[in-house]
């Protein structure tokens, strides 16, 4: 988790490949959703070359596949990071390129809450990257933007509200943080993606039973899925750091 001392495993709450996280029953897959599913069907070296043929094509797909290939860029954008942070030059290229197709695709269709979420997202991970204040203020206020945008699209849209309030619990701007999260909640009170943020606002500061809590209902919600295993995770290091004596100084403090 950015910014305390606690070891969680808080992520960036957009994903690559398109499909909503702890996903709910019932509700059919959007056509973006068909259309990624039938295209990972596909060889990786045949998908590429569909991919290109399809965005260049001017149909109903473009966009999509469009927005595909900006997330395969954002995938390995996201591995290098893994292995030399966002800041190095190979994450670095990667993250322009996905940003090049992301922008394409909402040329294509200024309604494209996906792509926006993610151009959202893009700009949180380059706020990480080493540079002046000036730099990395200008980097979160345009992440804010495109999360911004994506809402005015579709005032509901989790990931993207969820990702707003992340962005804001990183400023410590807590009550704005809850307040993304809550309405999440209000729309879907099934959201894990809600409720797992909500987790870590509360594990932020230090209310640890609440945020066991919102973790638990994260994974009534999502159990099969990679916010409850996430969630079970960090109820387990949670629930040992609640049994770790307070050191003496921080008794004092109280």
């Amino acid at each position: 988790m950015r910014g305390s001392n606690v070891v969680l495993f808080f992520i960036t709450l957009v994903l690559v490949g398109g499909a909503m996280v702890g996903c709910k029953d019932g509700i059919p897959e959007s056509e973006l959703d068909q259309f990624i599913s039938e295209m990972s069907k596909l060889d990786p070296a045949v998908q590429a070359d569909s991919l290109q043929t399809i965005a260049r094509s001017g149909d109903a797909s473009a966009s999509f596949a469009t927005y595909m290939i900006g997330n395969n860029f954002y995938k390995a954008a996201s591995d290098s990071a893994r292995l030399s942070g966002w800041g190095s030059e190979g994450a670095s290229a990667l993250l322009d390129s996905s940003e090049a197709y992301f922008n394409a695709a909402v040329s294509m269709d200024s309604t494209f809450v996906e792509a926006l979420v993610n151009l959202g997202s893009l700009w949180d991970d380059r706020s990480e990257q080493l540079s002046s204040r000036e730099d990395r203020d200008f980097r979160v206020a345009k992440a804010e933007s495109f999360y911004q945008m994506a809402i005015s699209v579709s005032p509901l849209d989790e990931k993207a509200r969820c990702n707003l309030g992340s962005l804001y619990l990183r400023q410590r701007r807590t009550m704005d943080a809850k307040n993304e999260f809550q309405k999440v909640l209000e729309a879907n009170p099934h959201s894990s993606l809600a409720h797992y943020n909500m987790a870590i606002m509360f594990a932020e500061s230090k209310i640890y039973r609440e945020a066991i809590s919102e973790w638990k209902l994260a994974v009534k919600y999502d159990p099969d899925g990679d916010i409850g295993g996430r969630s079970r995770d960090n109820i387990d290091i949670v629930k040992e750091l609640m049994k770790t004596p307070m050191p003496n100084d921080a008794k004092k403090k109280q």
